[in-house]
């Protein structure tokens, strides 16, 4: 619910493009979020290791992730004549230090969800989850699109942000009602500097996973154009600020319809073959997205795109779980997102700089190549680790 208000996709790309025209500037924001996330992982999966619980933990982490939203929020309402560049700086700002907070809780969070889930009923949790919030995330689009149409930038994206915070206020309450039991850790904490070294031994002895994280990242590099569609529909299409928030809640439906099914399709099939589907799903969009005539296509297009990220959501939550054993699962968590957020950097920024130097449809076309050849390796290259390791 609380993303909804400002989709980064749709709501926040559009508020970026207020600031700035560089697609390149545009892309900058997803590139500081999700990297902001992923990269500092392995700072904090040793001393998650060592944790009997994990949730106190994340409860103080948590208070810094969204802290940032409201700060962004006053500032649009309080300073609402501030200079672009300003205006840039404290949501650029503010997004690293929201999802920095989040990635250092990220494997202390994917800790705490294998306790608490069994292998065989996490697809559906996650897709369950997935479809609850983009319920919700359709009642609160519902809003934002008011609040985008009636009043004027960047009051308007200022009471989105606004939203999101109370929304996250409302998701630590619940974070902090769950009910987490203790679990001593099976090994032995390692030095900081063994724990450390033993890292490129975990690579060197699971080529399954390392053929998983190559195949993983060109699907990444796959979606290099993704916060760029509004951009160019914008300039193509001269699409509306409330428009904007229409294909959000188009995205989210789909969110919400199709999450349970893919989750169901990974308990039965796996999240290897859901992590193939996010691939062609992706591809999809890309084709449809480069023979849109009008604004209208774009809804088809944002479908298809959050149907792969649901997939992907749900694949990726999933099947980094299913690699290693419980003693060394916060390493494998925090190794799969350290090293993804290397292409998770490069992709918007590529994408940017491809749109801003050749244009927004060869952009698309290298977006395609990539998406393809992820679905490839992912099909032809990864074995399930469901299967390979026994966790099924």
């Amino acid at each position: 619910l609380a993303v909804s208000f400002i989709y980064g996709s749709t709501v926040l790309s559009l508020y970026t493009s207020h600031l700035t025209t560089s697609a390149l500037l545009i892309g900058l924001i997803p590139a500081i979020q999700n990297v902001g996330y992923f990269l500092p992982q392995l700072v904090t999966a040793r001393y998650s290791e060592r944790l009997a619980r994990q949730k106190p933990f994340l409860l103080r982490i948590s208070v810094m992730e969204r802290l940032p939203y409201l700060f962004i929020g006053l500032t649009c309402l309080l300073y609402p004549e501030a200079p672009a560049a300003v205006s840039y700086a404290i949501l650029a700002g503010g997004m690293a230090i929201a999802n920095l907070s989040s990635g250092l809780g990220g494997p202390a969070w994917n800790h705490l969800l294998s306790k608490v889930i069994p292998v065989a009923r996490r697809g559906i949790f996650f897709g369950l989850s997935s479809a609850i919030g983009g319920l919700l995330g359709v009642a609160g689009t519902m809003l934002s699109r008011h609040v985008l149409g009636t009043y004027a930038f960047p009051i308007s994206f200022g009471i989105c942000f606004l939203l999101c915070f109370a929304c996250h206020v409302l998701s630590w309450s619940a974070l902090s009602l769950n009910r987490e039991p203790p679990l001593q850790p099976e090994a032995e904490a390692a030095s900081m500097r063994e724990y450390w070294r033993r890292l490129p031994g975990v690579l060197r002895a699971d080529h399954n996973f390392c053929h998983y994280l190559v195949a993983r990242s060109l699907i990444v590099l796959g979606g290099m154009g993704t916060a760029l569609y509004i951009v160019y529909g914008k300039r193509t299409f001269a699409v509306t600020d409330t428009f904007a928030a229409d294909l959000t809640m188009a995205a989210l439906i789909v969110q919400t319809v199709s999450t349970p099914l893919l989750g169901m399709l990974a308990d039965r099939r796996g999240n290897k073959l859901l992590s193939e589907i996010s691939a062609l799903l992706g591809a999809g969009a890309l084709v449809l997205v480069l023979l849109a005539p009008n604004s209208l296509w774009l809804y088809p297009v944002f479908m298809l795109m959050n149907g792969a990220l649901a997939s992907m959501f749900v694949a990726g939550q999933g099947i980094t779980l299913e690699f290693g054993g419980p003693g060394n699962l916060p390493t494998y968590v925090a190794l799969a997102n350290t090293l993804l957020s290397v292409p998770i950097l490069v992709a918007p920024l590529l994408g940017g700089w491809l749109a801003d130097t050749i244009g927004f449809g060869n952009l698309f076309v290298v977006a395609l190549v990539f998406s393809l050849a992820g679905w490839a390796a992912m099909r032809f290259a990864v074995r399930d680790p469901r299967h390979a390791n026994g966790t099924a």
